[in-house]
């Protein structure tokens, strides 16, 4: 039994420097992933924007994330508020409303940001609804930001909308349009009330890199403990009895 303990002892040790240089591995993984990510919008935000219609709707899905050009017309009566969200170090909503492309086709635009009333959370945001058909420019991407949901989206019944996160199948039985898988990530235009300071993706790559090396410090204290532990032993084992 004791000659067997070390090997148990030594087993659990590797095991544990095994998992933790795999997190770290995996870390690390994560960080280069937002890293390409963020070359990747960083290209599509310096391209000439691409004019989409109702035809490239389905082609623009593969090729995302890609600056874009819709022209059309809101459906205000079926835009959908999407609460607990951030920027700029404020609480508040996302609003995004539908476009109909002059083709009939319907594609998702989230406007921007608003803050919340701090003495009021039940108040949304006034923003300026511009009538009549216009040219929106901005970043196709596969959804909007989401966040941790608690319970169920709001009831689709209630008029506006106010939901935690957007899924296209939801919002389409609550809307009834039929909509693009990918929606627009507006920048610039009118000054609407609406805030369109985008975060970077690549943020949170230091944290990634962060985490890694707690991982790749906590293997290197396993085995140096290991080490130490076991070269004990061996001189315990080694002294010669009296």
């Amino acid at each position: 039994m004791a000659r067997t303990r070390p090997l148990v002892a030594s087993g659990a040790a590797l095991a544990a420097v095994v998992l933790t240089v795999s997190l770290g591995n995996w870390q690390l993984r994560r960080a280069d992933e937002k890293l390409a990510l963020q070359a990747a919008w960083d290209r599509a935000e310096q391209a000439a924007p691409l004019p989409v219609s109702g035809t490239d709707v389905a082609t623009v899905a593969g090729r995302l994330p890609l600056r874009v050009q819709v022209r059309g017309r809101f459906l205000f009566d079926d835009e959908v508020w999407l609460d607990n969200r951030q920027m700029d170090g404020r609480a508040g909503l996302m609003l995004v409303t539908p476009l109909r492309l002059a083709d009939g086709a319907v594609v998702l635009v989230n406007r921007g940001f608003a803050a919340r009333d701090p003495r009021d959370r039940s108040r949304l945001p006034a923003v300026v609804r511009p009538e009549g058909e216009l040219t929106v420019e901005g970043l196709a991407v596969a959804h909007a930001a989401r966040v941790l949901q608690l319970g169920e989206n709001a009831p689709a019944g209630d008029r506006p909308l106010v939901w935690q996160n957007l899924a296209y199948d939801a919002f389409e039985r609550a809307s009834g349009l039929a909509v693009a898988r990918w929606m627009v990530q507006q920048t610039g235009g009118a000054d609407d009330g609406l805030l369109r300071n985008w975060p970077r993706l690549s943020a949170g790559v230091d944290k990634h890199h962060g985490y890694a090396l707690q991982w790749y410090a906590l293997a290197a204290l396993i085995t140096a403990l290991t080490v130490f532990f076991g070269l004990r032993a061996l001189r315990r084992h080694c002294q010669p009895t009296r």
